[in-house]
C-alpha cells in the first residue's frame, strides 16, 4: 500500500462522488458543489502524515523461553514484556504500544511457553477475549502457523476457538494453517488455550451443553487472561466484560490475585495517564495491577535512526516531474509512478524498483538521502501536514519554491519510503512505516446561503442563531439536476429557519407546508410554478411578479424564484415521496446531504478499485472496526484526536484487525498504514 497516495485518491474519489450524486443544472447551483469541495478545510482537512521511526531493538534474544524461537530480535518493549509474563510468577500488565509493535508476541510467546511449560496437564490454562470474531479468526492463523513452526509446541499445545456460528468445515484437530474450531471437539477435549469473545463467553459459563469445556479445570489451571483491543470495552460492553470475569474466576474458584491479566491496546494512552488506565484496568479484571505494569513504545530518535549514515543523495524533482508523477496518480499506475518517483529523486538508481532486491535498495539509498533526513529529523515520527512540512524546509531547498504542486512531490518521496524495505530477498520487512490521516466531514444537514450569483455552503451545526437566518436547506433532483432551497414560510411569508430539527420532521413527512424555492428568471414560467421573489437578506418571500424587485423591509434586490404550487407527492400515507416539479420524477428529489455511513461506503469503494493498494483483503475490516467513532470537533488537530477519539466503543461487529483506516465523524479520520 502507498498511503500517501491512496489519501490523495480517496479525497478525489468521494468529491467525485459528491458532485455526481448532486448534478446540479440551474444557477447559480451549477458548479457551486466543486468550489465547495476545492475550499481548503470546507470538506477535508489536508492530511496528516506521520513517518514512524522504528521500534528500539533489544540486544539479545529473550533467554525466557525454552519452546519459542524468534526469528529476529525483539524490541525492547517486547523484552520487558516477555519479562513480566513468563512463568509461573507471571505479572498482570498492559501493552500499550502502536500499530505493527508485535503486540500479539508479547503476550502469545509466555503463553504459549507456559502451556509447553505444562503439557499433559488438562484443562484451559490461558483465555484470549477478542472484541470481534474476525480478529479472532485472523489471529488464530497465526497463532497455529507458530505452533506448527516450533518442534516443541507443535503436538504438545493445542489451541482452540469457540465463537458464534458454525464453519462449513470446522477443524477437529491442530494443523499448519489453522486451530481447532470444532464445538464437539472442544467441549470433549479442552484445549490448552481458548480463543473467544465476550458474547460467547457468556453463554459459555451459561449453557448447560458448554459446562464440558470448563470441566477439567481446577482453580488454578487457568493462568492467563488477555483481552485484545482493551479500549474497546468500554461503557456497557466494559461493564459486561468486568462481570463475566468475575464470574468465570467464580465459577473455577480462582482466588484473588492469581490470574495473570494481559490487556492491549494501541491507544490506550501515555505515560502521562498511566494511573487511569491502570484503574480501568483493574475494574475491568478485577485484579490489581502494580504501577509499573503499562508497557510503552520506545522509538529510536531521527539521530539515532541515521547515525553513521552519510549523506550522498540531494536530487528534487522537476516540475515536469512533479506534472507527470500527478498525472500517474490519476492513472492508477503505481508500476509506473514508482519508477518516476525513483528517477526523480535517484537520477541514477539502475535496478528494478518493483523486485525484492530493487526495494532493498531503494531503502539503502533513502538513508543517504538529505531530503528525508530533513523530513524526520523535523518531524520526529510525528504527524505533519505535508504544506507545513513543506513550508519548514523551504527555505534550506530552495527547488521546492519551483514546484507548482510540492506537496505532490513529497508524497512521491513518502510512496518510495511506503514501498522499500530491508532484510533480505523472500524475507523482506518495511523500511519504515509510513501513516497517513485524512479528514473528512459529515456532510450531513447541509444549507446554503440565499443568493442570486454565487451559492456558499455551510454545515448547520456551525453556524450561530443569526447566521442560521440566511441559510436554508438544500433540494436537488438527481435525474434532471434543478435545485433550489426549501423551507417553511410562516405567518408573514418569511423563509428564515427557526427550528431545523423541526422543519426536517415536516419534510420527510411531506408536510403541506414545505415549500420549494428554485431560483429561475420568471420568463417562460413553467406549468404548476408560481412565479415569486425572495430577499437574500432577510428572507422575506414576495408573491408574483408585479412592483419593485427590492425588499419592502430591507431594500435588498431579491431573488427571482419558482415556488411548486402544489408540490406534488406519491407513496402511501406513511412513506410519501416528493416528485420532481420539473422533470416528474418519483424518486429525484433529495435534501442535499452526506451522512457518514455514505462516505465510508464510497471510500471503500474507492479504496477495492484502487491500484496503489495492493493488500485489499484487509481493507474491509480497517474501515469497519473503527466507523462511526464520535469526535469532538473537525477542529480537533490529529494528534489530539488519536488519543481521545479511539476510546470510544467500536460498534462494527464481526471484522477483523484494524491496521489501515480510522473514520470519525463528525469528521472522518483515515488512517493508512504501509506495513
Amino acid at each position: 500500500m502507498l498511503p500517501s497516495i491512496l489519501a490523495s485518491q480517496l479525497e478525489k474519489g468521494i468529491g467525485d462522488y459528491i458532485e455526481t450524486t448532486f448534478p446540479m443544472s440551474n444557477a447559480p447551483f451549477k458548479g457551486s458543489v466543486a468550489e465547495m469541495l476545492a475550499q481548503k478545510g470546507s470538506v477535508y482537512h489536508e492530511p496528516y502524515l506521520a513517518v514512524r521511526l522504528p521500534f528500539r531493538v533489544a540486544k539479545e534474544m529473550p533467554t525466557c523461553f525454552e519452546a519459542i524461537h524468534p526469528a529476529y530480535l525483539p524490541y525492547v518493549h517486547q523484552q520487558k514484556a516477555f519479562e513480566r509474563l513468563t512463568g509461573n510468577d507471571g505479572r498482570s500488565t498492559l501493552i500499550a504500544t502502536g500499530t505493527g509493535s508485535g503486540k500479539t508476541e508479547c503476550f502469545l510467546y509466555p503463553i504459549l511457553e507456559y502451556c509447553y511449560q505444562h503439557r499433559g496437564e488438562s484443562g484451559i490454562k490461558a483465555l484470549i477475549i477478542y472484541p470481534m470474531n474476525a480478529l479472532a479468526t485472523d489471529q488464530s492463523k497465526r497463532i497455529a502457523e507458530l505452533i506448527h513452526n516450533s518442534p516443541e509446541l507443535r503436538g504438545n499445545v493445542t489451541v482452540g476457538m469457540y465463537v458464534g456460528g458454525l464453519e462449513r468445515t470446522p477443524s477437529r484437530t491442530m494443523s499448519e494453517h489453522g486451530i481447532i474450531t470444532d464445538h464437539e471437539t472442544l467441549l470433549n477435549s479442552p484445549p490448552d488455550i481458548l480463543l473467544t469473545n465476550y458474547k460467547m463467553l457468556d453463554y459459555l459459563l451459561v449453557r448447560p451443553k458448554d459446562a464440558l469445556l470448563w470441566k477439567q479445570n481446577n482453580p488454578e489451571t487457568l493462568k492467563y487472561i488477555a483481552v485484545d483491543e482493551l479500549h474497546t470495552f468500554d461503557g456497557a460492553q466494559g461493564t459486561d466484560l468486568a462481570c463475566l470475569l468475575r464470574r468465570l474466576k467464580r465459577r473455577l474458584g480462582i482466588y484473588d490475585g492469581y490470574l495473570c491479566c494481559i490487556g492491549t491496546s494501541a491507544t490506550m494512552g501515555s505515560k502521562e495517564n498511566n494511573g487511569a488506565i491502570l484503574n480501568y484496568a483493574e475494574e475491568i479484571f478485577g485484579e490489581p495491577f502494580e504501577r509499573d505494569a503499562v508497557i510503552t513504545e520506545d522509538r529510536l530518535s531521527a539521530d539515532e535512526f541515521f547515525a553513521g549514515q552519510s549523506t550522498a543523495f540531494f536530487a528534487l524533482p522537476s516540475a515536469n516531474q512533479t506534472a507527470q508523477l500527478v498525472a500517474l496518480a490519476e492513472e492508477d499506475d503505481p508500476s509506473a509512478y514508482l519508477q518516476c518517483a525513483v528517477k526523480a529523486w535517484f537520477p541514477d538508481f539502475s535496478q528494478d524498483v518493483l523486485s525484492d532486491s530493487g526495494r532493498i535498495e531503494l531503502g539503502r539509498v533513502l538513508l543517504q538521502h538529505v531530503f528525508l533526513q530533513s523530513v524526520l529529523h523535523l518531524t520526529e515520527g510525528s504527524y505533519y501536514q505535508v504544506s507545513r512540512i513543506v513550508e519548514a524546509l523551504a527555505p534550506h531547498f530552495p527547488a521546492l519554491n519551483e514546484l507548482s504542486d510540492a506537496s505532490a512531490a513529497l508524497n512521491s518521496l513518502f510512496a518510495l519510503v511506503s514501498h522499500a524495505r530491508t532484510g533480505k530477498p523472500r524475507k523482506l520487512r518495511p523500511f519504515l512505516n509510513v501513516q497517513v490521516q485524512l479528514w473528512m466531514r459529515e456532510l450531513r444537514r447541509i444549507v446554503a446561503k440565499v443568493d442570486a450569483e454565487h451559492i456558499t455552503y455551510k454545515i448547520a451545526h456551525d453556524l450561530n442563531k443569526q447566521q442560521a437566518r440566511q441559510y436554508l436547506p438544500v433540494v436537488n433532483c438527481r435525474d434532471c439536476g434543478i435545485t433550489g432551497w426549501v423551507t417553511i414560510l410562516n405567518e408573514r411569508q418569511n423563509a428564515a429557519m427557526v427550528n431545523l430539527e423541526a422543519f426536517y420532521n415536516q419534510y420527510f413527512k411531506a408536510d403541506e407546508k414545505v415549500v420549494m424555492l428554485f431560483p429561475h428568471p420568471h420568463e417562460n414560467v413553467p406549468t404548476g410554478m408560481l412565479p415569486a421573489r425572495i430577499c437574500p437578506d432577510c428572507l422575506q418571500v414576495k408573491l408574483g411578479i408585479d412592483g419593485s424587485s427590492e425588499c419592502a423591509s430591507c431594500g435588498t434586490r431579491m431573488v427571482d424564484i419558482l415556488i411548486p404550487s402544489p408540490i406534488r407527492t406519491t407513496g402511501p400515507k406513511q412513506h410519501k415521496q416528493y416528485i420532481c416539479p420539473c422533470c416528474g420524477s418519483r424518486r429525484g428529489l433529495s435534501l442535499m446531504g452526506v451522512r457518514s455511513a455514505t462516505e465510508i461506503s464510497a471510500s471503500i469503494s474507492q479504496m477495492f478499485a484502487s491500484r496503489f493498494n495492493d493488500d485489499k483483503k484487509r481493507l474491509p475490516f480497517p474501515i469497519m472496526c473503527r466507523m462511526l467513532l464520535i469526535a469532538l470537533d473537525f477542529s480537533i488537530p490529529a494528534p489530539g484526536g488519536l488519543v481521545c477519539a479511539r476510546q470510544f466503543s467500536v460498534i462494527a461487529q464481526n471484522v477483523v484487525q484494524v491496521k489501515a483506516f480510522l473514520i470519525f465523524r463528525p469528521g472522518l479520520w483515515i488512517t493508512g498504514t504501509c506495513t
